[in-house]
């Protein structure tokens, strides 16, 4: 019964998020472990779920196991679980607390939170660990603000990318525009059929982009359209609030375009990620009117209801908020990394 509670404790990334959606579990929200009659725990979302279609309102564990739950009941939440959850979200903060400032302040850092630094990104091998505090706050400052390899985005970005997305995960570049080519050709070649993508765009001091858990999916029909849903997130890391931020966490409807045509669906791009559920936006790449456009032609807006308090960006006539400085622009670079 305690089993979510020991892997907190332990501080294994990969063990704490729910068995059912794979979401990481949180001390609070529809992501804290609620606890079945058996003993296991899933997030309460997926018990939501569980209880929703319950046949003979009895829940089974989907892990088969032999003691059911009522589904007319509550499900209470797993509090020693949630406990633990907390003091590892504690740690977590901390820990980007201090990456955070390996960035932005790196001659503040103290030996202890060098130390952090060098053990959440694995950098042992890399830092001089008998330097002295200003040698090793100079070169974690280099380190964390120099690029993952083939990309633009950097070691202190993609390190919050994965942190958001869960678990101990890397990033792998994939597809940039500038360096593979800006067409939808170009770009479906090297994106493949590849699942968790993050897409990564930069618009002069601008730096945001969306996250979707599966891949994209191109119709069978050349000239037709796929519309399919998957979960997904959009994010800024500059530009638009004081600190990095992510945002419309939930389902998205995707829709993608055959390789002879845009869809016909307003507004006509060859890949636009639309938050309907989690909340009211899209993101639109290949965002041209005539023709194939590149990739790096784009559009994007959250609507003026859905912008989190604390926006410092452009917003457009109507209050919605263009993370690019505009409903339409012209990206610096579009690029698709890989989750690994």
């Amino acid at each position: 019964a305690n089993e979510c509670a020991a892997m907190a404790a332990s501080g294994d990334d990969d063990s704490l998020s729910c068995s059912i959606c794979s979401s990481g579990f949180t001390s609070t929200g529809e992501h804290e472990p609620r606890q079945l009659r058996c003993g296991h725990s899933y997030c309460a979302h997926c018990v939501g779920d569980l209880r929703r279609n319950a046949q003979n309102n009895i829940i089974r564990c989907p892990l088969r196991c032999r003691v059911t739950t009522p589904a007319a009941k509550d499900i209470p939440k797993n509090y020693l679980a949630a406990a633990a959850i907390e003091r590892h979200e504690q740690q977590e903060r901390a820990r980007m607390a201090a990456l955070y400032k390996c960035v932005t302040a790196a001659h503040l850092l103290t030996r202890d939170e060098t130390h952090m630094v060098i053990k959440t990104c694995h950098l042992e091998h890399e830092v001089d660990m008998e330097a002295g505090l200003s040698s090793m706050r100079s070169r974690l400052h280099t380190l964390m603000t120099s690029p993952i390899e083939g990309s633009v985005v950097s070691r202190f970005q993609a390190k919050l990318l994965t942190k958001w997305i869960e678990g101990n995960k890397s990033l792998r570049s994939i597809y940039r525009a500038t360096r593979d080519g800006p067409s939808y050709t170009d770009f479906l070649r090297c994106v493949g059929d590849a699942k968790g993508l993050v897409f990564f765009i930069s618009k002069d001091t601008y730096l945001f982009g969306a996250y979707i858990r599966d891949g994209i999916k191109p119709p069978d029909d050349l000239r037709g359209q796929n519309d399919y849903k998957c979960d997904g997130w959009q994010f800024s890391l500059s530009g638009h609030f004081h600190n990095p931020t992510r945002l419309t966490e939930g389902r998205w409807d995707v829709s993608v375009a055959g390789r002879e045509r845009p869809p016909s669906r307003y507004p006509p791009s060859l890949i636009v990620f639309w938050a309907v559920v989690a909340g009211s936006g899209a993101l639109c790449l290949g965002h041209g009117h005539v023709g194939f456009s590149s990739m790096r032609e784009c559009g994007q807006c959250l609507w003026g209801h859905d912008v989190p308090e604390g926006y410092l960006g452009v917003r457009n006539e109507y209050g919605g908020a263009v993370f690019g400085g505009s409903d339409r622009f012209m990206a610096d670079d579009v690029e698709v990394l890989r989750v690994t």
